[in-house]
């Protein structure tokens, strides 16, 4: 063999190993599609430019409905302390929380109804100078049409199921501030009966997270309503439950971290058929970082098994490193808003705008 044949050959060699490292980055960096599905493209865009203009203010996302609550206390029944748009991007209602009796207002959560009217939960101090959370509905006039107080219960996550009750995550604080004894953190309220059902005592959900000793904090968990079922990711001890409404059985499984590099949920949605996803990212709800995975995943949790899967979905994982010394590619995956049916409502990178998509599953996976 010559000096040249043998050049050449080295050559070839040197560009194939190039070749299968660049296809083994590509694969790291956009895992192939699993039985999740692939994301479709953009089926229509809605801009919100009077409450979406930075990634760090997140208004509330529900059946279509873009709602923003106003975070200063509210000293007038007369005043709208939260503005509801609709899929358009249309400002379709304002919402006048005031429960009876109160003397000052503030709004801790939003959601919609089944109508289309106002969910609000928050705290008052009354005109006595007790303090009281509540729960409000609002009429489609966005006037405050049901009250129900919670006592010490504030309520952190709000949702309506099909049948008018809500569920909520939240917590209960004494009246000096500090922890109350363990109770329930899930709950279903009815306007008309109070409470209904407890699941998961405190104590259960609790975990040493930034601190000495075990604690929780229902701000970056979620609560969501489906057809049949309630689905909750709680984000102190990386787990997913669900509540059936039909037999109240609650389940409940530790999640797949490593699939998500023990990254924190920052959505979570129900589709109407009735698949659960969830978004994730290196720090949760802050957003995604310069450093690390971003991506949407399917949730699959199988009865009898102790773990729930988190299945990648197709062409909304990315992976970022200094050593890349390149940022993510315009039209990159960044959120997961919620469901609108069986569409997801998502946000890129590139715009302040919310993108519906549908993902598109393989033949015969659910």
């Amino acid at each position: 063999m010559n000096k040249q044949t043998k050049l050449i050959i080295e050559i070839v060699l040197g560009v194939a190993l190039l070749l299968l490292l660049s296809a083994s980055a590509l694969a790291q960096e956009q895992p192939p599609a699993s039985e999740a599905g692939q994301i479709s493209a953009p089926l229509r865009a809605s801009a919100y430019p009077e409450v979406i203009y930075d990634r760090s203010l997140v208004p509330d996302w529900d059946r279509g409905y873009v709602i923003h609550h106003e975070f200063e206390v509210n000293h007038s029944p007369g005043t709208p302390m939260v503005v509801m748009y609709d899929a358009t991007g249309k400002r379709v209602r304002e919402g006048r929380i005031w429960p009876q009796g109160s003397g000052s207002v503030t709004i801790r959560r939003t959601a919609a109804t089944r109508d289309g009217a106002i969910l609000a939960s928050g705290g008052a101090v009354m005109q006595d100078g007790s303090i009281q959370h509540f729960l409000v509905r609002t009429d489609l006039n966005g006037n405050t049409a049901q009250t129900l107080q919670t006592g010490p219960f504030l309520a952190e996550q709000i949702c309506e199921a099909p049948d008018g009750t809500v569920w909520s995550l939240g917590k209960e604080v004494s009246s000096d501030g500090n922890r109350a004894p363990d109770t329930n953190v899930l709950r279903q309220y009815s306007f008309e009966k109070g409470l209904l059902h407890g699941f998961l005592p405190e104590d259960s959900v609790s975990a040493v997270v930034r601190s000495q000793r075990p604690w929780f904090n229902p701000f970056e968990s979620f609560v969501r309503c489906g057809k049949d079922k309630v689905s909750v990711y709680l984000n102190f001890t990386d787990e997913y439950a669900e509540v059936n409404t039909s037999s109240f059985e609650l389940k409940r499984w530790k999640l797949d971290e490593a699939t998500v590099q023990q990254g924190k949920a920052s959505g979570l949605a129900i589709t109407d058929d009735g698949r659960v996803y969830a978004s994730f990212s290196t720090h949760g709800m802050s957003g995604p970082d310069p450093l690390g995975l971003t991506g949407l995943y399917q949730l699959k949790a199988q009865p009898g098994m102790p773990i729930a899967l988190l299945l990648p979905v197709g062409g909304t994982i990315s992976i970022r490193g200094m050593e890349r010394g390149q940022l993510p590619s315009p039209g990159t995956f960044v959120r997961l808003w919620g469901a609108d049916g069986n569409q997801l409502v998502i946000n890129r990178n590139d715009t302040w705008d919310v993108f519906w998509v549908n993902v598109i599953h393989p033949t015969g996976t659910d």
